[in-house]
């Protein structure tokens, strides 16, 4: 842990220091020459870094290349919109929201004691990653939290240091004026390749053996699993043992490391946020070599002119587009996808009856204090741990298991066992 927060320090001042008017280049770690474009800046994978604009020349509103690209810009403007086309309003969840806390009610029991049993909507898009962070009910430890949800958060970053982390929240979105932007990936070279602004996948893709395509990485600084470090509250990719489901449980283990503990079972708990990139990662897709962008910026033609939409939604808006180059019958895609997410959506929800059955008997056993042997405590506390960080992984997860579908059952069927073996213990005790 203390060498991750020694590397991420080296980061910051990477980021920090502004050289001249024009911006800054970041340099070699450790010191050596200045690295040509594209050249790696640590052992290890290449991060195409770009140039950090000096901060009065930040581009940051997505507006100043209307002009230049109508077509884009007004893609990237629907993700303000409806699946019906109307333009959404500024309350939390929109005209329409839907409440998971309604449409899966076993996670106010799942998630007792942590903000999501609180409230729980479905994300908008990214037009209104400002607006819902905000007006959402979830405690926000800190200023960390606005790191996927706005185009200022390297101006902030250049600004603050890491010191950005842990300011308070409410105060610093009042310095944000922009959601995600066209800068987050392209920062001011919107015709360049995309250009790595978060911090937190910088430091994690030191961690990979492979860098992901450009399309992936565009992503992939917010469509993770993460956590705040503990100390520093850098935002932080748990990919220290690897990207996978197994890898990134044993990490979290190994750093002794829970979100919160659950109030009736006493046990640790993992809440996995939205790993979209973990779980696509080995998928048919990614073997083929397509990435994230491939399929959900597919390029359009309107009169003529062809363009990458930005619209950034689900591939099936776009079926003809984003599935049409590999696919020849498009309708045959949805269909697929829509049987596949149904599947693992009953999957997620049998699975969380199971953890539910195990809180409550556990939490009774507890209660009425039938269960004497510590090493029977921790072993179900360890059982209920891994298996709700499991079920987590595949239910916040936005594709429904489409993405990797193999994973998402795997996973869903590792749970299973575990939450069983769990209740086949207490069942002793009754």
């Amino acid at each position: 842990m203390k060498k991750y927060i020694s590397f991420f320090m080296m980061i910051v001042l990477i980021f920090t220091i502004v050289f001249t008017s024009t911006g800054c280049r970041p340099e070699d770690v450790p010191p050596a020459e200045d690295p040509e474009p594209g050249e790696p800046i640590v052992e290890g994978p290449q991060v195409p870094w770009g140039e950090v604009p000096a901060i009065e020349d930040m581009i940051i509103d997505s507006a100043a290349w209307e002009e230049e690209y109508p077509l884009i810009y007004q893609s990237f403007l629907l993700t303000a919109r409806m699946g019906d086309n109307t333009v959404e309003d500024s309350t939390l969840g929109g005209l329409h929201p839907t409440d998971y806390l309604e449409k899966y009610p076993n996670i106010k029991i799942l998630y007792e004691g942590f903000g999501f049993a609180k409230e729980y909507y479905a994300a908008r898009g990214h037009y209104y990653s400002m607006e819902d962070v905000i007006n959402t009910a979830r405690p926000k430890p800190g200023a960390n939290c606005l790191a996927c949800k706005t185009g200022d958060y390297e101006r902030l970053f250049v600004e603050h240091g890491e010191d950005l982390f842990l300011m308070d929240f409410y105060k610093t979105a009042q310095e944000v004026d922009h959601p995600i932007s066209c800068y987050n990936c392209h920062r001011n070279e919107p015709e360049g390749e995309i250009q790595v602004t978060g911090p937190h996948l910088a430091v994690g893709l030191t961690h990979l053996e492979e860098e992901p395509p450009a399309g992936t990485l565009a992503c992939a600084q917010c469509h993770v699993e993460y956590y705040f470090d503990t100390e520093t509250g850098a935002v932080t990719l748990p990919w220290h043992n690897g990207t996978g489901i197994d890898e990134i449980e044993s990490y979290f283990d190994e750093i002794n490391f829970a979100d919160w503990t659950h109030p009736r079972t006493g046990t640790p708990l993992i809440k996995v946020q939205h790993p979209e990139f973990e779980m696509y990662t080995g998928s048919v897709h990614d073997r083929l070599g397509l990435s994230c962008a491939d399929c959900h910026m597919p390029t359009m033609t309107e009169d003529g002119e062809e363009y990458v939409s930005h619209w950034a939604k689900s591939p099936l808006k776009t079926a003809e587009e984003s599935c049409g180059e590999c696919h020849r019958d498009s309708e045959a895609i949805i269909t697929q996808t829509e049987d596949i997410q149904r599947e693992i959506d009953a999957m997620q929800v049998e699975v969380s009856d199971l953890i539910v059955q195990l809180i409550e008997e556990f939490a009774d056993a507890l209660e009425r204090r039938v269960i004497d042997d510590d090493e029977v405590i921790d072993r179900v506390r360890s059982l209920h741990r891994a298996s709700q960080y499991r079920w987590d992984f595949v239910m916040v997860e936005n594709s429904t298991g489409f993405h990797n579908a193999s994973k998402a059952r795997q996973a869903l069927e590792r749970a299973k066992e575990q939450a069983e073996e769990a209740l086949d213990i207490l069942a002793e005790y009754q």
